[in-house]
């Protein structure tokens, strides 16, 4: 909702800008899109808090359950960080918690570049334009400024026989970052009809 200030017993809102502008001044479709605003928001907020809940509940159950089944077989691993799949005792149910390396590249990608361009140049006449569009189009970079870490990596699975380019693909393969990894947990149903396993997304886009 938007600020309100009060100026000789009138009252004001505060704008995008930080202007004041009186009460009596804004339009009444404004007034009642801000309260709108402001319950959606609300309701948001709170949704949010309780599927932060909901995660953290769900990983300490999967967390308690593979410690008794730990503690039955004398387990003595720590790190259980690693993807699994679980499922109830009819096999209604699927639950399944990945984890997903964020990836980047460090300067090692630039050498790579700079190889790459050298064999397109040597291989000017000679090769394929289709091949060359493919491994131009890997470089492209997005509105951000980022290349496409899938593309890039997807240069090591052409098959190309040039010592120059495999000395690029190691130099990709050498410049891969792991900068952080992260958990996804995920709920499925099996569908009686057809046999097969459907999502129940959390995400409100997906709904």
């Amino acid at each position: 909702m938007a600020k309100i200030s009060y100026l000789n017993e009138e009252v004001f809102w505060e704008d995008g800008q930080g202007r004041l502008i009186p009460l009596s001044q804004i339009r009444t479709e404004d007034q009642s899109k801000d309260l709108m605003i402001e319950s959606i928001a609300t309701q948001w907020k709170e949704t949010q808090k309780n599927l932060i809940g909901l995660k953290k509940w769900v990983y300490a159950e999967i967390g308690a359950h593979l410690g008794i089944l730990q503690t039955k077989y004398g387990s003595k691993q720590k790190d259980l960080s690693g993807g699994i799949t679980l499922k109830d005792y009819s096999g209604r149910y699927k639950l399944q918690i990945q984890v997903a390396s964020i990836l980047s590249f460090d300067e090692k990608l630039r050498i790579a570049k700079e190889l790459i361009d050298s064999c397109i140049e040597r291989w000017a006449k000679n090769s394929e334009p289709k091949l060359v569009a493919v491994i131009r189009d890997a470089f492209r970079v997005n509105q951000q400024g980022k290349v496409s870490i899938p593309r890039i990596l997807g240069l090591r699975n052409l098959d190309i026989e040039d010592e120059e380019w495999k000395r690029a693909m190691e130099a990709i393969g050498d410049s891969v970052l792991v900068e952080h990894t992260k958990k996804y947990v995920r709920l499925y149903e099996r569908d009686e009809a057809e046999g097969k396993y459907v999502a129940l997304p959390l995400d409100i886009a997906a709904l």
